[in-house]
């Protein structure tokens, strides 16, 4: 008989008899060694559901971040904090400052000249197939439109149809033969995995979605955090620091500890492979941002702590932290850039795109900024004294400049801190009996005077160059030289106080307010002063010092509304700078802050409008000023350009400096070469009246060099110049109280038009004009790209409208 073999059941973890899988050693070292190599499954009799699994039925588990708690050293009581849409805001000022809602009009025709409006010119709405481009973008060369959009108006050319541009299709590999190679291993590697795999994938796109809520929560915080800090509200400031930091750390340690091998597996696969790692720019991107954060709210808060610093100290101080700053933000520039706004949550979509742009746009303003601080503690005395002549200009008498010149000051700084103001009580006329030279002045200023003198001296448009006129005037006039001019327009006081508050000068008994400080002080100056003494600008020299020592009584709060103000008149040309110093002029030129004709490119159209109040007292301030500018591309490629100057007197006859004719010598400066074709509505002062230089006075060196004599138009007996790389049309305009004066010229381009067309419009400083501009191109053109999202589009051209506060661009692409 057959003995009967007994089966021994062996372990099935390492094979040997004796034991089972539970109570196996050596099979629980293995298992340790190879974490992850088996998988338990129970087997019951129930159903239960794993943790790992993701029913998308069932109801969303409430967000855990609501308990979330934030550490803080020095806990600031919690505010509400909400999300501040900087753009919308900037749009919203924007829309209410430039409200632009004008159809095309046809311009009023000068008399004897066609007509230059195609009367069959209809508006009509067009989508730019394009989109919007900043104007900045553009600068003031038109040769960068074709660098920006080259490949959009080689889209524009290739034809358009129904506002869509029809662009060769071009084959380009999406993945390259790499990665398609990983995207199927990654993708028969899930196949492959038993069924929990599946629930893995779905934990993995819900560990995804916490991440950016807790990104999400940070980038709130970190606005809150900048809003706070712009408003010197540092312990605000360093609280929602503290928690975008808690929060970007939460982020960080989901993907630490849940799924960090599936998230890459996830993230090299082609359909949410570009999620993920959007997700993971996002979280990189806060972690720099909030870095940089950190840096300027430092610096603000060492600049608060060390108040006896000197300005140039604190600038320097500031510099170094915006220093180190700058990369940080760099960074988190770079990787914004690799995020899609698909993957913020759909309430923040839109904000984050606007975010993005303004950020990218503050990253750039920061590299100035730095430049800036570099250039200010030169200029400012921070290695050696600094003087400086400051002008104070009237823009109630407007002068190409910005105004006339009737007082001045010399300023010492030594660094950031100023050592001496001097202002003389006799203003600008102190130097007439001192000027060692008798020097021929500009034809439209013997109405004045037959002998060019200090007070006239601000005679070029060009402030470069006339700020070098006026410190010759005063080394020729005290024999001593400066290291730069300084232009300040009154309109900056009303801004100085409405930061300061009235301020009081205890000599004289006088207070003055923003709202009512060039009245009054105009009122001292022209007729309560001691006529005995006959200093009538005393009174600045006894309010510069109350001005000053409202300088030391700033806040940071009050630091930051100066510098918004400064910075605004900065760019509205009611201070222009001037320094000796090369590597510091180049940088007010950069900004903007010069006060300089610009150039332009040989095929970009100019337009600069400059008035020069000669004997009519203080009359601009009673003047509204428009400007109608229009360019017609004829048949045969030229350009036809139309320009209308109206200039309403507001004023009442008889009331002293304000109620009389306003005398004004017009110049408009307009590409080089242009050539006048019609001019008129001029009014000539009767020849008697001007004063004729005495034979042996000299011949102005600058005013030949820079005023060339191109000729007279025999019609209308115009002036024709060319200066500063411009040809300029100038005539005298009278208007009389309650009464309008209407200027035209005529003249064509020096080029040829092409399917691009911008104008460049500079601001004369002291004067706010209504700016209107149209481009008309010949039938069968159409515009397909603009250059400002304030221009209307036309069917054959496009318009603009606004007030002329700052230098303007327009542009405009046509297409057949």
């Amino acid at each position: 008989m057959k003995e009967k073999i007994k089966k021994v059941r062996c372990c099935s973890l390492c094979r040997q008899p004796g034991h089972t899988k539970k109570d196996c050693q050596a099979g629980r070292v293995k298992e340790k060694n190879t974490s992850g190599k088996f998988v338990l499954i129970g087997v019951q009799q129930k159903h239960q559901k794993s943790s790992h699994v993701i029913n998308l039925k069932d109801k969303k588990p409430e967000s855990i971040w609501d308990d979330v708690k934030v550490f803080s050293e020095n806990r600031v009581p919690t505010t509400e904090r909400r999300v501040v849409n900087l753009a919308e805001m900037i749009r919203a000022n924007e829309s209410q400052r430039n409200k632009i809602n004008r159809p095309l009009i046809e311009l009023p025709q000068p008399t004897n000249t066609r007509p230059l409006i195609d009367t069959n010119l209809k508006k009509v709405m067009f989508l730019s197939p394009f989109g919007k481009l900043r104007a900045s973008s553009i600068s003031y060369f038109p040769s960068l439109i074709t660098v920006t959009i080259k490949e959009r108006i080689v889209g524009a050319k290739e034809g358009i149809v129904n506002g869509v541009c029809l662009v060769k299709e071009r084959m380009v590999s999406v993945l390259t033969f790499k990665k398609f190679a990983y995207s199927v291993i990654s993708v028969a590697l899930l196949a492959a995995l038993p069924f929990p795999a599946i629930g893995y994938y779905s934990s993995v796109k819900d560990t995804s979605a916490r991440v950016v809520e807790a990104s999400t929560n940070a980038f709130l915080s970190l606005q809150s955090s900048t809003v706070a800090a712009m408003n010197a509200d540092l312990g605000q400031a360093e609280y929602d620091l503290n928690a975008a930091l808690e929060s970007f750390q939460t982020a960080d340690l989901i993907l630490d500890k849940e799924h960090r091998a599936l998230q890459y597996v996830a993230s090299v696969l082609p359909i949410i492979g570009r999620q993920v790692k959007s997700r993971q720019h996002l979280l990189v991107a806060g972690h720099h941002l909030a870095l940089g954060n950190t840096y300027l709210v430092k610096g603000i808060e060492e600049i608060n702590k060390q108040n006896q610093l000197s300005l140039g100290d604190k600038i320097g101080l500031l510099a170094d932290y915006l220093r180190s700053a700058a990369p940080q933000y760099e960074e988190a520039l770079t990787e914004l850039d690799g995020v899609s706004s698909e993957v913020v949550p759909a309430e923040y979509q839109k904000s984050f795109v606007d975010f993005k742009l303004l950020f990218a746009a503050f990253v750039n303003d920061l590299r100035d900024l730095i430049g800036l601080a570099d250039a200010l503690e030169a200029g400012f005395g921070h290695d050696q004294l600094r003087r400086y002549l400051l002008v104070f200009q009237n823009n109630d008498e407007l002068r190409p400049t910005g105004g006339f010149m009737g007082s001045f000051a010399l300023l010492d700084v030594q660094k950031g801190r100023v050592v001496n103001l001097d202002i003389p009580g006799g203003g600008t006329y102190d130097l007439q009996g001192q000027l060692d030279e008798y020097v021929k002045p500009p034809l439209p200023l013997q109405l004045l005077n037959k002998r060019w003198e200090f007070q006239d001296a601000n005679w070029f448009p060009h402030f470069p160059t006339a700020a070098k006129k006026i410190a010759w005037f005063y080394e020729h006039g005290r024999g001593a030289t400066v290291d730069g001019v300084i232009a300040i327009n009154a309109t900056v006081l009303e801004r100085l106080l409405s930061v300061f508050g009235p301020v009081q000068s205890a000599d004289k008994n006088l207070v003055i307010a923003s709202s009512d400080a060039v009245e009054k002080l105009q009122q001292q100056i022209e007729f309560d002063y001691n006529k005995n003494e006959n200093k009538p600008k005393e009174v600045l020299s006894e309010l510069a010092p109350q001005i000053l020592v409202e300088f030391g009584k700033l806040d940071t709060v009050g630091v930051m509304r100066l510098v918004s103000e400064l910075e605004d008149a900065l760019q509205k040309k009611e201070i222009q700078l001037y320094f000796n110093d090369d590597s510091t002029q180049a940088k007010m030129v950069e900004f903007g802050w010069a006060g300089g004709i610009s150039p332009v490119a040989a095929t970009q159209d100019y337009l600069s409008v400059v008035n020069a109040n000669i004997h009519g007292q203080k009359s601009d301030a009673k003047i509204k000023q428009s400007i109608e500018h229009q360019a017609v591309v004829q048949s045969d490629g030229s350009i036809i350009d139309t320009v209308f100057v109206r200039r309403t007197h507001t004023g009442v006859e008889g009331v002293p400096l304000y109620g009389v004719n306003n005398v004004d010598y017009l110049r408009i400066y307009v590409p080089k070469g242009s050539e006048l074709l019609e001019a008129g509505g001029f009014t000539f002062p009767p020849e008697d009246v001007f004063r004729v230089p005495e034979d042996w006075y000299k011949d102005d060196v600058d005013l030949a060099k820079q005023e060339k004599e191109a000729g007279i138009h025999p019609q209308s007996g115009t002036r024709i110049t060319n200066e500063f790389g411009k040809t300029a049309f100038g005539n005298w305009v009278m208007a009389a109280p309650g009464n309008t004066a209407t200027a035209y010229f005529v003249y064509r381009l020096p080029f040829k038009a092409d399917p691009r067309y911008s104008l460049l419009a500079q601001k004369q400083s002291g004067i706010d004009s209504d700016f209107t501009t149209q481009v008309i191109y010949p039938d069968g053109w159409s515009p397909v790209w603009s250059a400002d999202g304030q221009m209307q589009l036309a069917s054959n051209g496009a318009s603009y409208s606004g007030i002329l506060e700052e230098d303007k661009v327009v542009g405009v692409v046509m297409g057949r």
